[in-house]
């Protein structure tokens, strides 16, 4: 069988930066070893025209099993590339997997291109369908064939959305192969902004546990709230066999909460340190910085210490028990400081816009910000996401249900929650970033610290064309793109 994987993107996103398409190389590689498949990962980062780029693919390559992945900003794309599918080949299983199939299984399925959506970890439940599919022919889409496989959602004769039994997370993150690092050219990837914002260089992604316990009203649930981490000695043979391949070059880690257990975070760095291996190591999608302790910072800078993203979100303890996340404000000041004292790059991630959130709030956050040492700080609109707690009390510029999903932007999205108006919001979402990075001792620590300078000024162009602008997400105007231009 030949299955072609395909990574949806944003054809108008404000967001410069991408990373490989690792649930996708997870996937490939896991049922390549259960099944006897043939797989293709298409990236539409890649495609000047992505649209013909998935016909092509469709008809050159004539795939057995078509999979799309989409985060919600990507979804529209998703549904291009599902309709253009079924155009080309009319009886292909159409199969839609990642955050967005996860959080919104009903606007997954909703123009009946695609068949069927995956929930969840993909890996053993899209293995599972793929089997189906083999086993069953035609046939497969049945109710009762679909309701036999945990993890799933998809329409009924009827228009109903229907699912079958949740599937249990994987608990054992050991048995999982590498991930399909030859299905993706990786040198593309090199060539442009990653998710750190470190520079242009040549860099690999890993998972190295997956799932958080906490439960902040803002958060999926993609990998569940149980901490589910890899071993030690799994991560230093991923380590091992990348430099093998690649040789020295650096990390970046996406977990949601890689320092939750201390001891195997040291276990890990301690692993690479013992077996000489110094990959410059980055944290770009966040630790949780009140765990985060000067022995461990001491060992990753030994390492190689690329980019700790420290997830602050907001400086008010009464909004910090709103949304749950309840760090320790004080101990997360503590920390930005080691890492200043030990000139790791540090950016802050901040969200403003919370319910409830007064404009003395909003400015108390802004302060924590630039009085801090961070190098870099990102304040972002907060997002009401479907199937999020904060979704239920959600209120949009026309009621969050008929919002596009590519206006579900980082930056400058078009939400509001807070008590503030919104052209008020509008101004001090602005002001955060003038203030902060009108800083000249700041640029010069920038300058100072940064291990690749060479973007800088495509970064910077960005950060004033995008990062500070309202300007709204309309793809239904995009018909191509052009990377070269990026």
């Amino acid at each position: 069988m030949r299955i072609l994987l395909v990574k949806s993107r944003s054809l108008a996103s404000k967001v410069s930066g991408s990373t490989p398409p690792l649930g996708l190389m997870y996937l490939s590689a896991y049922v390549k070893r259960h099944l006897p498949v043939q797989t293709r990962i298409l990236d539409l980062k890649f495609e000047r025209d992505p649209r013909r780029g998935v016909a092509d693919a469709v008809t050159s390559w004539r795939p057995d099993v078509v999979g799309l992945s989409a985060l919600t900003a990507e979804a529209f794309m998703l549904h291009e590339a599902a309709r253009i599918v079924r155009a080309a080949d009319p009886t292909v299983p159409i199969v839609a997997g990642g955050p967005h199939a996860t959080s919104d299984p009903a606007d997954t399925l909703a123009d009946g291109a695609v068949d069927v959506a995956v929930l969840g970890e993909g890996e053993q439940t899209f293995t599972e369908l793929v089997r189906l599919i083999r086993e069953q022919g035609p046939g497969w889409h049945a109710d009762a064939n679909l309701a036999d496989v945990a993890g799933l959602a998809w329409r009924t004769a009827r228009g109903e959305v229907r699912r079958s039994a949740p599937r249990p997370f994987l608990a054992d993150l050991d048995s999982l192969p590498f991930p399909d690092w030859d299905a993706v050219d990786l040198t593309r990837f090199w060539n442009r902004p990653s998710m750190a914002t470190v520079g242009v260089r040549p860099y690999m992604t890993m998972f190295t546990s997956r799932g958080c316990p906490y439960r902040c009203t803002y958060c999926h649930n993609l990998f569940g709230k149980r901490f589910r981490a890899r071993s030690p000695e799994n991560v230093v043979a991923e380590v091992q066999e990348i430099v093998r391949r690649y040789g020295p070059i650096d990390l970046e880690v996406l977990d949601d909460i890689a320092n939750l257990k201390r001891e195997r975070l040291d276990a890990i760095l301690q692993g690479l340190l013992d077996r000489d291996l110094h990959p410059r190591i980055s944290f770009p999608n966040g630790v949780r910085t009140d765990l985060l302790e000067t022995g461990t910072i001491d060992l990753l800078t030994r390492v190689g210490a690329g980019e700790i993203s420290i997830a602050v979100e907001t400086a008010s303890p009464r909004l910090q028990k709103l949304i749950r996340k309840n760090l320790d404000l004080e101990r997360v000041r503590a920390t930005i400081h080691h890492l200043a004292e030990r000139r790791v790059f540090t950016r802050g991630f901040f969200m403003l816009g919370f319910p409830t959130e007064t404009a003395s709030e909003i400015l108390a956050t802004i302060r924590f910000a630039v009085r801090s040492p961070l190098h870099l700080a990102l304040f972002f609109a907060v997002n009401p996401f479907k199937d999020t707690e904060l979704a239920k009390t959600a209120r949009g510029p026309e009621g969050c249900d008929d919002v596009s999903s590519a206006r579900f932007e980082y930056f400058g999205a078009p939400f509001n929650q807070s008590d503030v108006p919104d052209e008020v919001f509008r101004q001090l979402y602005r002001y955060a970033y003038y203030r902060f990075y009108g800083d000249p001792f700041r640029v010069a620590r920038i300058l100072r610290d940064r291990p690749y300078l060479g973007d800088l000024p495509p970064r910077f162009k960005l950060f004033f064309t995008n990062i500070t602008s309202f300007r709204e997400v309309d793809e239904t105007r995009v018909t191509t793109q052009d990377p070269d231009a990026w």
